[in-house]
């Protein structure tokens, strides 16, 4: 709230009062009012004081609890709420409006979602989410959604224009998304949105392409692990593998494994193996 809610506010709290059958407070306590308030909008406010009377019959409001309604009441969607808006962001051509908390949130756990699906990525984003959330209203940050517009033009419109309706984003901001006029909007607020939403596109691009490269280096130590195990085992059953190339392909195709026939071209027969055909023949 600001000086010019004022007058609005004191006869919010009048009205409220009164229902308690309290009157008016003294100069002291109205500004231990304003206070505890002037952080969150009015509209937050009123509907903070009609969500206690409606809970509450018996006992008049004070500050500190509509203040603490006022911070669980300030717009922000829940976390499971905010997951299933996440999931939406994955369809390129599809436009979502989310909160800033929502896009840092899926921008953790985008790396496990694009290696292990939904199911593994849901903690993690839940887990983020949370935490994000509570320092943010911990320094009473207030809610703040942002535009991440697909590639589909007939389907962003009718995304964007909800939020507008539903106050969640400013008319000028996405004016110029609609427009694709990024950085000609006529007002200095909704710029500032607009290139947050470029860096978190840029943001989230880059953590794919790091987890695509996770990806292809584990799988490159993978291979040489899966080579020294393989070299090893030959080595154990014929000694001849040092001299012959690393390529456990060229190998096994080189050592005489049990139950497997000697070529021509191969040379005697380890003594180990030998000495399993002679017992089988009775020698």
């Amino acid at each position: 709230m600001n000086a010019a809610d004022t007058p609005r506010f004191m006869q919010l709290l009048a009205e409220t009062l009164a229902a308690y059958g309290k009157p008016l407070p003294e100069a002291a306590m109205a500004r231990a009012w304003m206070a505890n308030l002037e952080r969150y909008p009015l509209r937050t406010v009123q509907a903070a004081m009609q969500a206690y009377q409606d809970e509450n019959g018996e006992f008049a409001p004070v500050p500190a609890g509509i203040a603490k309604r006022c911070k669980l009441m300030d717009g922000r969607p829940g976390a499971e709420e905010a997951w299933a808006i996440a999931l939406t962001s994955q369809d390129e051509m599809a436009s979502v409006v989310w909160t800033t908390e929502i896009a840092e949130a899926f921008r953790i756990c985008r790396p496990v979602l694009d290696s292990s699906g939904a199911i593994s990525a849901r903690k993690p984003f839940l887990e983020a989410y949370e935490r994000i959330v509570a320092a943010a209203r911990l320094v009473r940050r207030p809610a703040e959604w942002v535009a991440s517009v697909g590639w589909d033009k007939t389907r962003h419109v009718e995304v964007l224009d909800s939020a507008v309706r539903a106050g969640l984003l400013p008319a000028p901001a996405v004016a110029g998304l609609l427009a694709g006029k990024k950085d000609a909007t006529p007002d200095e607020a909704a710029r500032a949105q607009l290139a947050k939403i470029k860096q978190m596109q840029v943001e989230a691009a880059a953590a794919k392409e790091a987890a695509r490269l996770a990806a292809v280096e584990q799988q490159r130590l993978a291979d040489i692990e899966f080579k020294r195990k393989t070299n090893d085992r030959v080595r154990q059953i014929d000694p001849r593998a040092e001299m012959w190339a690393v390529d456990p392909r060229q190998i096994l195709r080189h050592a005489h494994l049990p139950g497997r026939h000697a070529t021509n071209d191969s040379g005697p027969l380890p003594e180990v193996i030998r000495n399993q055909k002679n017992a089988s023949k009775g020698f």
